[in-house]
């Protein structure tokens, strides 16, 4: 008898063609596997923290007073004093910070707060403070390299605004717009601009102050800026919230601070320049 032997397998037989298809993908695959081993032994490098933003603060006298110390004060514990620089000229409309316009001497208050300097000048036992040079615009964009420009400006605007002629409104428009310009001149770091419009007032009518508010909403629109309403934030009550139905006392003017940081911190949230 012949012994039981098993039947040996049939090997498989690669074709040409299959072969061609067959060497090529495990080439790559093969490629794919010694890149995947290359990219999981490599180090990864340590995310490293965003640079805080740079915040510039241009205003008026009610810059010059408590409302931009308080102002002052959140914005360098927010992002350090290095980041943070506040200039406010008593009497200032923006025009009179632009490099084309006359040089304005403010002669009733002057505040600068930046790393390393410190000036206040101010009314001192009813004596009227010393002439001092309102600085320009470009100037101060090419020096600082802000990141986020903060406005308080526009009140001094409502004297001009009284007789109602059109033509003013017209001059007011240009003067924002070229303003704008300004705080995006080369180095061009402005990522963000943000306008405090005038508080309530007393003294001016509501067509005045609407007036300037309407001006500074329709720039906003143009030129892409955010605007903070301080008139839904602020009520002018003479003999309380000050004297002249234009400046806030200390404590009226804290308050409004206070507010206005609430709004601040939301737009600097929402355009991520929060820190």
């Amino acid at each position: 008898m012949k012994p039981n032997i098993p039947e040996s397998r049939s090997r498989t037989d690669w074709s040409p063609g299959t072969r061609s298809i067959l060497v090529p993908v495990v080439f790559i695959l093969s490629l794919a596997l010694v890149g995947l081993l290359v990219v999981a032994a490599k180090p990864r490098t340590p995310k490293v923290a965003a640079a805080p933003p740079k915040v510039l603060m241009v205003g008026d006298s009610l810059s010059v007073g408590k409302f931009g110390e308080v102002l002052h004060d959140y914005l360098v514990s927010t992002y350090g004093e290095k980041n943070v620089a506040v200039y406010a000229s008593c009497g200032s409309s923006p025009e009179q910070w632009l490099r084309a316009e006359p040089i304005f001497y403010t002669k009733c208050g002057y505040r600068e707060q930046r790393p390393g300097r410190y000036i206040f000048v101010d009314f001192d036992h009813g004596r009227r403070p010393r002439a001092v040079a309102t600085p320009k615009l470009e100037k101060l964009v090419a020096e600082q390299r802000p990141t986020v420009l903060i406005v308080q400006l526009g009140t001094n605007w409502m004297d001009g605004l009284m007789t109602g002629n059109p033509a003013k409104q017209v001059e007011i428009s240009s003067y924002l717009e070229r303003f704008i310009a300004a705080a995006h001149a080369p180095p061009g770091t402005v990522r963000q601009i943000m306008w405090i419009m005038p508080p309530d007032s007393s003294h001016f009518s509501k067509r005045v102050q609407g007036t300037v508010e309407t001006l500074i909403r329709r720039a906003s629109v143009r030129d892409r800026f955010d605007v903070i309403a301080s008139r839904d934030l602020t009520h002018y009550v003479p003999g309380k919230t000050g004297a002249d139905g234009v400046h806030y006392n200390s404590e009226a003017s804290a308050e409004w601070a206070n507010r206005v940081i609430l709004r601040v911190k939301r737009k600097s949230t929402l355009a991520g320049l929060s820190y």
